[in-house]
């Protein structure tokens, strides 16, 4: 059995749903529906129950800002949850680990980055998610897989997400926040994308290697100006304030996928005006 945990958030609803329309059975541990990683107890009894033998980790807290502002539990959930879960793996003989972290553990490298670039996370976030990282590759696990998203957007967003974030602030009468000049680059992955090559990675690539990692970013690198213009052309009297860059905000973070294109035949189309002008329109809709 596949077990899920964090499969209520972004990436894990557009992931248990996929593996809904490919009829692929799987648990769902979420913190919303109770579970929580850091419950070592509660993680083996569900280990035992559905004898689970693959596992895709996507549960964490997310977001450098509020990492630093809460860092306990962010400590707590995404290293020693990640920890238990590691440990639940080894002691029930899994055969693959998915383990989700985040392109923050590259801090700012100069990208275009690729999987050879040294990890120097300058965020409480980034350097939990890499001490993920470092107890997945140290694990007895049979296979491993570390997937390093980059800015992942989509339909039904996390709200602390830019594009969420400045939909909220515009319904509420506020300006939109921008911080710095607008010049940061990222290279926004559309989750679909995202959440199709992970159930290829276990659908297809079982076995294929003991310990690998994949930086999965887009196809185009976008900067926080061009997302403004868009928000302006359908949001003509939208209001901007821009704001200084805090220190842990890394000014451009895009990768290179040349190893997943070549591995898993990672080849994201370029969507992202298409697809965020479709969410605009269908938020101020709601």
């Amino acid at each position: 059995m596949l077990l899920i945990t964090g499969g209520s958030g972004f990436v894990g609803s557009h992931l248990t749903t996929a593996l809904e329309k490919k009829k692929i059975d799987y648990v769902n541990y979420d913190l919303l529906e109770g579970n929580d990683i850091r419950d070592l107890c509660k993680l083996d009894t569900y280990f035992e129950k559905y004898q689970i033998t693959e596992v895709i980790h996507l549960a964490a807290l997310a977001g450098v800002r509020r990492g630093n502002e809460y860092p306990q539990d962010y400590i707590s959930t995404n290293i020693l949850g990640t920890y238990n879960i590691v440990k639940m793996c080894e002691k029930y003989n899994v055969d693959h680990l998915v383990f989700y972290s985040s392109s923050s553990v590259y801090g700012n490298s100069k990208p275009p980055i690729d999987e050879s670039y040294t990890k120097k996370p300058i965020s409480l976030y980034g350097t939990t998610k890499l001490s993920g990282e470092r107890i997945v590759e140290a694990s007895e696990i049979q296979q491993t897989t570390i997937v390093i998203p980059f800015t992942v957007y989509g339909p039904e967003g996390r709200k602390d997400e830019v594009i969420y974030k400045w939909l909220e602030q515009h319904k509420n009468h506020k300006p939109i926040t921008v911080f710095g000049d607008g010049s940061s680059k990222r290279g926004y992955v559309y989750v679909k994308d995202l959440v199709d090559t992970t159930i290829k990675i276990i659908e297809e690539h079982r076995g294929d290697w003991k310990r690998e990692t994949f930086n999965l970013g887009g196809s185009e690198v976008i900067t926080l100006h061009d997302l403004v213009a868009i928000f302006i052309e359908l949001i003509p009297k939208i209001q901007v304030d821009y704001m200084d860059m805090p220190k842990t905000d890394i000014k451009e973070n895009f990768a290179d996928t040349s190893k997943a294109g070549k591995k898993l035949s990672f080849y994201p189309e370029k969507r992202f005006e298409e697809v965020v002008k479709k969410i605009i329109k269908t938020e101020l809709n709601n």
